[in-house]
């Protein structure tokens, strides 16, 4: 076949599906062989990769490390001249490609007939490499050489022969040898399957077409992307995140700032700020990989997602800040740490920019993960064995609402689009710990026209053994990463809470259920953001929340009824129906006219209590506008072009707001919100402040931003061009 040549549409799409169900078969052998309960709930993945290492088929399990996944492979192909057959590579190096040390990938060219046709890549998050706490996520590490085995690129079997040696000093850096070694056994059966696969599908179609049949499927999802992006305006657009740093007082700033120029985005993060020694910094393969991770979940909705939906992409960033950390710094928090604040700042800046489209203006969602509840127990296990534990349960959060419907609720992950959680039954048989509960939270769902998923709290105490050791660290504890947008509110805040010396044994030996925290005699504690080698006792108990998905809208435009519904399921608690959405439940129905009494009264306040922007315009830009080339902005703004500029309209009353120059917060009014009046279980760090941004004539919330509290600049959260030129 020529270089150009194409497959007929019937041999592409059977080749092509085909690819699909090697890749699952390949996951569901990994599944099969590891006896980990990290790999069945999850965290892990599995993909095909080009001859020169880019995606042609992803799993829909861990995202991030695929990404990494193509980087390992180049990685290979640069190092290594002789790659043969049977080889398989390993490489854990998060300086290099991976996110953490935990993420070991195992990558294996495949040949056919002599020539290399493709390769197949697979990680799994490992219990334990080695490191200062149980279990290698290390908090208190003040440099990588603290937090386990770095493993350079290197061959993990020769030829088909394993290097021994390699393995044997893996392993033997591990508190968890048979774990890992089972894990790195399930790694190479799931190669071997697939490539066996492979093989026959080229025996059947050939060599030449199973690689062009890749091809042009990246080819085209690429042109699929790029003509997505030529229908958006070309423009700038800004989004902030903070990072709390844990165990520290610092707060980190990771700012994005997405310029989209005809057919490419360029993601830069200059300005976000320095790494630090504290936990939580990411490293630029990370970095990168959760840029991917949401072009892949995102645009992947619209076309098939492979590496076509990153070869438009560029992210800038030089070395040395919280999201492009170098060594020394320690980076074993930062596949859950920097890197996913920096994908908040990304979807951020995505999101203002596909709803300046009706037709994408679905695709827009507040940050989809905002942090991770690490929750990391060591120890000695009601069998007298040592173990580590990393409890998945934290998957279950809320997700963030769309412009058409609700978050998902205890299952929003967007990391982790086919992912799961463990088995209740499975890990108390394991591991030494009982659960209280695991349940879903009322109220912990950003509250919007749509609001975000509520998510969980789960509750753990010591069983049948003298004390585990736990490592508990995460972000999100003083500021809502999960924002809303169009004027949704943010989602709960983490947190880990713990009751010390409780009646529990007593309570439990004569049958008295134990539902809350409070219901427990003993010394209650709500812990820091991070706390490493916590020696929890029978009778301690230790509640993990969850942080939750933001709202889409105005809560106050949500409609009764669907309030209705969640006090009657037990989502939203009546208190709260009362004061976000301005709904009044008694007895089970609406009281309409309460309720409308109240929301009009809920708007004059924001009324009085906002700042009055200082001026609309200085031009008449009213009116006529209905013949007028424009764009939408989500639920919030329409946009005019008239006698080469820009008037802005408020999309809930249409009112003319005023002539767009550089931000158009300037044209509204701002309101600082206190915490209580975003929901319950948040929190905001005194350095920072929530502010809203409402309609100066009706009262609608337009936009809810955190922002530094002693700053005037805010994000630009868009700067285009209303031109015929901007627009093909």
């Amino acid at each position: 076949m020529t270089q150009h040549a194409h497959v007929d549409p019937i041999t592409y799409e059977i080749v092509r599906h085909k690819l699909w169900s090697i890749n699952e078969e390949g996951s569901a052998t990994m599944i099969h062989v590891s006896g980990s309960p990290v790999v069945h709930a999850t965290d892990y993945n599995f993909g095909i990769y080009t001859s020169d290492g880019e995606m042609a088929v992803i799993g829909v399990y861990l995202l991030v490390p695929i990404y990494t996944g193509s980087m390992a492979i180049r990685e290979f192909i640069h190092r290594f001249e002789n790659i043969e057959p049977g080889d398989v590579f390993i490489i854990n190096n998060p300086y290099l490609a991976a996110e953490h040390q935990n993420d070991v990938q195992f990558c294996a060219p495949f040949f056919y007939k002599g020539e290399l046709v493709a390769w197949t890549g697979c990680m799994a998050h490992q219990v334990d490499l080695g490191g200062m706490e149980p279990g290698s996520w290390c908090p208190r590490a003040t440099d990588v050489f603290q937090e386990g085995l770095l493993i350079p690129p290197a061959k993990i079997v020769s030829a088909g022969k394993v290097n021994q040696d390699l393995w044997n000093i893996i392993i033997e850096n591990s508190r968890m040898p048979f774990t890992v070694s089972n894990d790195f056994t399930a790694f190479l059966a799931a190669h071997r399957v697939a490539q066996e696969r492979l093989t026959q599908l080229c025996d059947r179609y050939g060599g030449d077409t199973v690689r062009l049949v890749m091809k042009q499927s990246i080819e085209e999802s690429e042109s699929g992307l790029r003509n997505l992006l030529r229908s958006l305006p070309d423009g700038v657009f800004e989004h902030t995140s903070f990072l709390d740093q844990a165990g520290t007082d610092e707060i980190l700033t990771v700012h994005c700032r997405m310029t989209k120029k005809h057919d490419q985005l360029i993601f830069d993060f200059n300005g976000s700020s320095l790494q630090t020694t504290a936990y939580g910094n990411a490293t630029r393969a990370g970095t990168v990989g959760a840029v991917a991770t949401l072009m892949l979940a995102l645009f992947g909705s619209e076309l098939p997602w492979n590496h076509g939906l990153m070869r438009p992409v560029q992210v800038l960033a030089e070395d040395g800040l919280c999201v492009t950390a170098i060594p020394p710094a320690p980076v074993s928090g930062g596949a859950a740490g920097a890197n996913w604040v920096a994908m908040c700042a990304a979807a951020g800046c995505i999101s203002k920019m596909v709803s300046l489209n009706e037709q994408y203006a679905s695709l827009a969602f507040g940050p989809g993960d905002g942090s991770w509840q690490l929750a990391q127990f060591g120890g000695l296990n009601q069998y007298g064995e040592p173990f580590a534990a990393m409890y998945l349960d934290s998957l279950l959060w809320g997700g963030p609402a769309f412009s058409f419907r609700d978050g998902v609720d205890s299952g929003g992950a967007m990391v982790i689009l086919g992912g799961g959680t463990e088995d209740v039954e499975q890990q108390e048989l394991l591991q030494p710990l009982m659960y209280l509960w695991r349940r879903e939270v009322p109220d912990s769902g950003g509250a919007g026209k749509f609001r975000g998923g509520n998510g969980i709290e789960f509750a753990l105490t010591p069983i049948d053994t003298d004390e585990v050791v736990a490592t508990l660290a995460t972000h999100g504890v003083k500021v809502p990463l999960r924002t809303g947008i169009f004027g949704g509110y943010p989602g709960s805040c983490a947190r880990y809470e713990l009751v010390r010396n409780t009646d529990l044994g007593t309570r439990m030996a004569r049958g008295i259920p134990i539902g809350r925290l409070n219901e427990l005699n003993g010394e209650y504690e709500l812990l820091s953001s991070v706390t490493a080698g916590l020696r929890l006792k029978k009778g301690d108990v230790v509640n993990i929340f969850l942080q939750n998905g933001g709202g889409y809208g105005d809560p106050l435009d949500r409609d009764p009824v669907r309030v209705l519904t969640d006090v009657l399921n037990g989502a939203v608690t009546p208190e709260w129906a009362r004061k976000l959405y301005g709904v009044v439940v008694d007895s089970g129905r609406i009281d309409e006219v309460e309720t409308r009494t109240l929301r009009e009264t809920l708007k004059r306040e924001r009324l009085l209590a906002m700042s009055r922007p200082a001026s609309a315009s200085k031009v008449d830009l009213q009116a006529p506008i209905d013949h007028h080339q424009h764009l939408i902005w989500g639920d919030s703004l329409a946009l005019y072009s008239v006698h080469e500029q820009t008037a802005v309209h408020c999309r809930h009353c249409n009112n003319y707001l005023g002539e767009l120059t550089d931000d158009w917060k300037a044209l509204v009014g701002v309101i600082r919100l206190n915490v209580d009046e975003l929901g319950p279980f948040r929190a905001v760090d005194e350095r920072l402040a929530v502010e809203q941004y409402v309609c100066p004539q009706c009262g609608a919330s337009l936009w809810v931003d955190v922002v530094h509290s002693g700053l005037e600049s805010r994000n630009r959260d868009f700067s285009i061009s209303l031109t015929s030129k901007s627009i093909e």
